[in-house]
């Protein structure tokens, strides 16, 4: 999935930097920005037993299928139910329906200026969230099952998107993979023995309620806010129906996002939330991941985490997230992982 900071490439990198640590047999990592859940799926491969924890919907979404899912779900109700003989996803992605909320609003439907899909995978993307609503709301899948899904259809968009790169706008002329057909595969699900949690909490209030060997922090960098950037994701996680129908407004479709605002994307109040979410930790260790274009210096974030311990820095260089159409001048980043062994813990 595009996702602006997804640590996909720094794996192994971030995870090498956990073998020397004095961790227990039980092995707790607890991702507290988990975005996309990259890492949190990295780590319950190396058999930890992972709590992962995102502000935004579809993040948790993310997260609930990549770790609190084990196997595939069967759907036996669902398919018990309904008679459907064939493959749940297969099934979805047959379905024919009508434009409804994201083919009106997101498509150049009725001359419609905003041009985030195509018309006929806004239709798509329609009919399947509004079927999976309907499933839901009628008991034939539980919420693991829903979540599952959703999260089929978030991969399938994320594919088709006529966007550069974030969801604040979209381009003037279609990408050539947007004006594919959208089409819904399975997850990947990973295989655990190990208790594994999916979280939608504010970091803030939610760090200091569970006690761990390694804290991973990965907060946002920059003033980019991600509800505003992927606001779209956003709105489809969450559907449109009943009370949930969003009011959109501008050229973009944008609808209201101060309610998901990041303190760790404001300069006058990152510094404070970081120190908020350093001094609340219950964890053996503190790895922080930040790049040197953060809105927080290193020497303040060095400072922060010193204040509870021994601090260790590691750097990788690595070619920077670029959108479609930005300037490559500034190819490369330094990303820069902070290991905070804690005192008395």
């Amino acid at each position: 999935m595009r996702y602006y900071g997804n640590k996909t490439k720094l794996l192994d990198f971030i995870s090498s930097s956990t073998k020397d640590l004095d961790i227990s047999k039980d092995m707790t990592f607890f991702d507290l920005f988990s975005g996309t859940a990259s890492v949190s799926k990295h780590f319950k491969k190396l058999d930890f037993s992972v709590i992962s924890n995102d502000f935004l919907y579809f993040g948790y979404v993310l997260a609930t299928t990549g770790i609190s899912i084990n196997k595939s779900p069967r759907f036996s109700k669902l398919k018990k139910t309904l008679n459907i003989k064939c493959d749940i996803v297969e099934y979805l992605n047959s379905i024919k329906g009508n434009p409804d909320f994201i083919t009106k609003n997101y498509t150049p439907y009725l001359e419609n200026n905003r041009q985030y899909f195509s018309i006929e995978n806004g239709i798509k993307i329609d009919s399947i969230r509004i079927t999976i609503e309907k499933w839901h709301s009628t008991n034939l899948i539980d919420h693991k099952e829903y979540c599952y899904l959703i999260t089929s259809l978030l991969l399938a968009v994320s594919k088709v998107s006529n966007i550069s790169g974030t969801y604040g706008s979209f381009l003037k002329k279609w990408d050539n993979r947007a004006l594919k057909k959208l089409f819904l595969n399975h997850p990947d699900c990973i295989h655990s023995n190990k208790p594994q949690i999916a979280l939608n909490e504010d970091a803030e209030k939610i760090v200091d309620q569970y006690e761990v060997d390694i804290l991973y922090l990965d907060p946002p960098y920059n003033s980019r806010q991600y509800a505003s950037n992927y606001f779209l994701l956003e709105l489809i996680a969450e559907g449109w129906f009943n009370k949930n129908k969003p009011k959109i407004y501008g050229h973009t479709g944008m609808r209201p996002y101060n309610h998901q605002k990041s303190k760790f994307s404001m300069k006058r109040e990152a510094l404070n939330a970081l120190k908020n979410v350093v001094n609340k930790a219950k964890a053996k260790y503190i790895l922080l991941s930040y790049n040197n274009e953060g809105i927080i210096s290193s020497s303040d974030i060095v400072e922060i985490l010193s204040k509870r311990g021994n601090v260790t820095t590691k750097k990788f260089n690595h070619k920077r997230y670029r959108s479609i159409g930005q300037d490559g001048s500034l190819n490369k980043t330094t990303e820069y992982l902070y290991i905070l062994e804690i005192k008395g813990i």
